[in-house]
């Protein structure tokens, strides 16, 4: 198994912790999205995301804690590719495991970048004022 912080840098996020927001499981499964924010005093939103899943493992640690809207990020072991070994993450509240096909992570820089494009594409299809 590798080193759960090693995995963690290889997210290309520095060394302040992370809290999960929210994971979606989509397309009966084969989708999921774990959103986070890194740095909890600035709030950067990243998402890290899993396709062609095959396998979803879920744990509950801690059944008080179910009502919080936000878990410990504690570690990540992204495992491998292409249905070889599967990603766990492990917060304070819960721990999930995905055998997946693929992986990418998608950063604050790319979501604001994606949210204009598809502001200007709305502006130029909407007709304009005739005077």
């Amino acid at each position: 198994m590798s080193d759960w912080k090693d995995d963690y840098n290889l997210l290309g996020l520095g060394g302040l912790t992370s809290l999960i927001t929210n994971v979606k499981v989509s397309a009966w499964g084969n989708e999921v999205a774990i959103e986070c924010v890194y740095n909890p005093e600035e709030r950067l939103p990243y998402v890290l995301s899993f396709k062609d899943c095959r396998e979803i493992g879920w744990t509950v640690h801690d059944e008080e804690e179910v009502g919080e809207i936000e878990a410990e990020f504690f570690g990540i072991s992204l495992g491998e590719p292409e249905h070889r070994k599967p990603a766990v993450i492990t917060t304070d509240i819960f721990e999930i495991s995905i055998l997946y096909g693929s992986f990418s992570i998608h950063k604050e820089e790319q979501v604001n970048f994606e949210k204009a494009d598809l502001a200007t594409e709305v502006l130029v299809s909407q007709p304009q004022a005739v005077l």
